[in-house]
């Protein structure tokens, strides 16, 4: 297994992913959700195996490097690559593309966090196990009804 930055050929394979594991309809949806983030500044980074993307992660930095502060996006896999360990690995991957990306700017990884919806107990779980501890409860903060947690990680 593989783990390496995204690259805009990869989009298929990463719509693919998006479409198996979020509230995406299509390929072209999926494809423009990855084209629209990446324009936003979202960085990518995949897990591949014999060649096929099983797994991804996007993550994007908040104000200016200065203020060390970025939020993991998301994070993926296939569904039958789930429970043998590639999200932990995705997410050990992703955290260094994190933290160079601070260093190349002359700054540091201070604060990373993530955003997720309170009634997932799954994704919390994996937070809490590769690292995060909740912080906040935001009401009502993407939907009406339903609260989302902010978990978050702290370095010195």
């Amino acid at each position: 297994m593989e783990f390496r930055k995204a690259k805009k050929s990869d989009e298929k394979g990463i719509a693919h992913v998006l479409m198996k594991s979020y509230n995406i309809n299509s390929l072209k949806e999926g494809i423009d959700a990855f084209r629209a983030e990446m324009k936003k500044g979202h960085n990518f980074v995949v897990a591949v195996e014999n060649g096929k993307i099983i797994g991804i992660a996007s993550w994007v930095s908040h104000g200016l490097p200065k203020h060390q502060l970025a939020e993991l996006d998301r994070i993926a896999v296939l569904p039958e690559y789930r429970g043998k360990g590639v999200s932990d690995k995705l997410f050990r991957f992703l955290l260094e593309d994190v933290k160079n990306f601070y260093i190349s700017k002359k700054s540091k990884l201070r604060k990373f966090f993530v955003l997720t919806h309170a009634d997932n107990k799954r994704a919390q779980e994996f937070y809490k196990r590769v690292g995060f501890r909740f912080e906040a409860k935001l009401k009502d903060h993407y939907y009406k009804d339903k609260d989302e947690y902010v978990m978050s990680m702290f370095f010195r």
